[in-house]
């Protein structure tokens, strides 16, 4: 009886599954349905005042986004090994690209890109502690390669008071490095610490002093599996820089396809704030918002607005509804059957480690 029970909960587990799975999918289709239906207008529009671009620098600008998405890929894949979580090139950008179709394209986008991320690396291996890891350390590197190249770009326009910001830049995010770094190395250390402040805590609430600390140390035994190398920290700060950069190549492309011809400084500084003003989720891709950014600030550095206009049309056509397109099709191709699998339990190493061996590629 016990075995006719658990295999009728097993399949009712399975038609709640597969429920969920076309319940979630038919709401994101309706979702994108209507973004497209909401959009098209605005395409139809900058499309028809494009006018006259050369399409070489538009395969140029297309080739160098295809770059970044591969960079960023690669960041990914450098702290994962370095946490001993094999990983193919690949399968890492792939979930880049449907990561990143998410953040641009659905309501509260970048919480779904995060989590559907975390869940990609938690199926590779990783533990919920590397998983979380990683996607901090991308995160950190990737904010302190754009600080940088805002203030390189500054310093590039003319802005002579810039170069204290630099220096200030350059030291936070070598600080900010080393102590990951530090913390990483030496789990002993933050093991101590925390154990001072959680006994802290546990005194103020009246528990005992020692609650808490063996999930403390499973927590520092999972992070003593990354092997933070200085090679590797320099290799991944690296490809963090790199996505940016050609990010900003693509920029640059576009604006020779629009027949303008920007400095490197302005092309640095109207990436930069595209990118600052982008983290306010208003329209989905930033729409509005970051084009009249980008053009506002290419003007300012001294494109004419004619040749700005366009130069932004072309970039934010790549980046946004393009690059979109190409991630959902990767999801659709490679993870629509497995994001929503919800057999896996994140909280068993076992699983999860299981799970790491089934390639989306």
């Amino acid at each position: 009886m016990s075995g006719s029970s658990e295999l009728s909960r097993k399949g009712t587990h399975r038609r709640h599954v597969q429920v969920f799975r076309w319940v979630a999918g038919t709401i994101l289709v309706a979702v994108l349905v209507v973004e497209v239906v909401l959009l098209a207008p605005s395409l139809r529009s900058a499309m028809q005042r494009l006018g006259d671009v050369s399409w070489w620098w538009v395969g140029a600008a297309i080739a160098a986004q295809v770059v970044s998405m591969s960079a960023f890929g690669r960041l990914q894949r450098t702290l994962l090994t370095a946490a001993a979580v094999p990983v193919r090139q690949i399968d890492s950008t792939a979930v880049v690209y449907a990561a990143n179709a998410m953040s641009v394209s659905l309501p509260g986008g970048p919480l779904f890109s995060t989590t559907f991320t975390f869940r990609q690396t938690r199926r590779w291996g990783a533990s919920r502690v590397v998983a979380s890891w990683q996607l901090a350390m991308s995160g950190v590197l990737a904010t302190g390669g754009l600080a940088l190249m805002g203030v390189v770009g500054g310093i590039l326009v003319g802005s002579r008071t810039n170069y204290a910001g630099l220096a200030i830049a350059i030291g936070a995010t070598a600080a900010l490095l080393v102590g990951v770094r530090f913390v990483v190395t030496r789990p002993g250390v933050l093991l101590t610490s925390a154990g001072h402040v959680l006994r802290w805590v546990n005194a103020a609430r009246g528990h005992p002093a020692e609650t808490g600390m063996e999930r403390i140390g499973e927590i520092l035994e999972q992070l003593e599996a990354v092997q933070l190398r200085k090679r590797d920290l320099a290799l991944a700060g690296w490809w963090a820089s790199f996505n940016w950069i050609a990010d900003v190549a693509c920029l640059g492309f576009a604006c020779l396809a629009a027949g303008a011809h920007p400095s490197i400084g302005g092309l640095l500084i109207a990436f930069t704030a595209g990118k600052v003003v982008a983290t306010v989720p208003l329209l989905p891709g930033g729409l509005g918002v970051v084009d009249g950014t980008l053009t506002a600030t290419l003007v300012a550095s001294g494109l004419a607005a004619g040749a700005a206009l366009p130069a932004v049309i072309i970039f934010r056509l790549i980046t946004f509804p393009l690059l979109a397109a190409a991630g959902w099709l990767v999801f659709a191709v490679l993870f629509r059957s497995t994001n929503f699998d919800m057999d896996d339990d994140p909280d068993n190493p076992d699983e999860a480690g299981h799970a790491g061996h089934r390639r989306p590629v």
